[in-house]
């Protein structure tokens, strides 16, 4: 049930976005020792492991009960490719380069809203857009036709987050919440387990405690942002995100020792502030 209670909303928000920097840093400690697929399997294996233990309690309708089963599928296989694709940025970029090319998701999706969703794009929104995708070229820099092909990566995570958060607004007008994280889990088990068995690297007991703990985190920032747009709408909230690019400039030099460039910096100011005035104007849209 939705309540009017923005300042917890916000604050909800600013601590999804420190868990959720926090939980990519140790992702990337991992993927220097594991394999991408076996990081991700392990990840939706315990959320999907949790959901299915809490079954008995919370009612097999209220967690499977879904009317649109399709577009849960394609949702959920989304939100998997951008987890892999994240992870493998990860595995040969520095954190900060990987967070900021993956904050362009806002910019994709209000980029193809209007022939999606049919939304009004004007040109206020396409001035953020354009804004941000300059952000996104100061950081990629391409130099004669050439890009680093590691960019791809995090360039597919934006992509396919965006195609996810599209499907999840059709999704969320339709279905409660819950039934959207657990076949989010079931799919991306399904898909992982399919591939998992040709990588496998079997982990000592402490990386597997840690990987499990890892996950159930996952599932815990899930429901964070799940209950901080049920205080608050979107709009107003999604500015607050962005703190994980800050965390992401602090970890990467306190963890990993790395120091980003002039041009990540400056690039990634710019696709924040795109994303900031994205959501200043659907704040406005929503008061008109």
């Amino acid at each position: 049930m939705r309540q009017d209670r923005p300042l917890l909303g916000i604050g909800l928000v600013l601590v999804f976005a420190t868990l959720a920097s926090h939980l990519d840093a140790t992702a990337k400690w991992f993927v220097q020792s594991y394999p991408v697929l076996q990081l991700v399997w392990i990840r939706y294996t315990v959320l999907f492991l949790a959901l299915c233990a809490a079954i008995p309690w919370l009612g097999w309708r209220r967690v499977l009960g879904t009317q649109v089963l399709l577009l849960q599928v394609a949702r959920g296989t989304a939100l998997w490719l951008s987890a892999a694709t994240f992870l493998a940025g990860l595995s040969f970029l520095p954190f900060a380069t990987t967070k900021v090319i993956g904050s362009t998701a806002p910019l994709i999706v209000a980029a193809i809203a209007m022939p999606m969703l049919g939304e009004t794009v004007g040109w206020k929104r396409w001035a953020a857009i354009c804004l941000g995708f300059a952000g996104l070229v100061a950081v990629v820099r391409p130099e004669l036709g050439s890009i680093e092909l590691a960019m791809l990566f995090p360039l597919a995570t934006a992509c396919s987050y965006a195609l996810y958060q599209v499907l999840t607004r059709h999704v969320s007008a339709i279905d409660a919440s819950l039934p959207s994280l657990f076949y989010t889990a079931l799919l991306g088990f399904l898909l992982s387990s399919c591939l998992v068995g040709l990588v496998w690297v079997p982990p000592t007991p402490v990386h597997l405690a840690v990987l499990v703990v890892h996950g159930l985190l996952v599932g815990v920032g899930h429901f964070i942002m799940i209950s901080a747009l049920a205080y608050a709408p979107a709009s107003l909230v999604a500015p607050f995100g962005y703190v994980s690019l800050i965390w992401a400039v602090i970890l990467g030099y306190l963890v990993f020792g790395e120091q980003p460039d002039a041009f990540t910096l400056v690039g990634g100011s710019m696709i924040a502030l795109a994303g900031i005035a994205l959501s200043l104007t659907a704040r406005t849209k929503e008061k008109a």
